[in-house]
């Protein structure tokens, strides 16, 4: 099943769910037409013009990932013990996520449930994502 995060009337997420997974709080049932950017009137996705910036920027995120240690290094032991306090109380599949993902991706469900866990805008989700890369080890 597709969903769609919408905010002030804009998608600025879309995923993939499992079969008989959740959409998680706030996301709707989206078709084929919601992308991020398109808007959505409570019934429709329409997908608007975008400014070449702004479909150079979409397609940057699309290819952004790096690795579970990159991006643990660079979120710091404050922002990480955050999430590992959030594990607690997680559900089974989270705890998997948090435990296992060997890559982040930036457009992952997941990874854009864990930034709005910790605040993060979007901007910060992709300096985030740009400075784990340069983090070698």
């Amino acid at each position: 099943m597709l969903v769609a995060q919408i905010k002030n009337g804009k998608v600025v997420n879309v995923a993939h769910l499992a079969a008989g997974q959740d959409a998680p709080l706030g996301w709707v049932e989206a078709t084929d037409t919601a992308m991020i950017g398109a808007t959505f009137d409570g019934l429709t996705f329409k997908i608007p013009r975008m400014p070449v910036e702004e479909v150079s920027l979409e397609l940057q995120r699309l290819q952004m990932s790096c690795s579970q240690m990159q991006g643990i290094l660079t979120l710091g032991e404050a922002e990480w013990g955050k999430v590992l306090a959030y594990r607690d109380g997680a559900t089974w599949a989270e705890k998997v996520v948090i435990d296992s993902a060997a890559d982040w991706v930036r457009t992952s469900q997941n990874i854009s449930f864990f930034g709005h866990l910790l605040g993060y805008t979007d901007e910060q989700m992709d300096t985030l994502f740009l400075q784990a890369a340069q983090v070698n080890a």
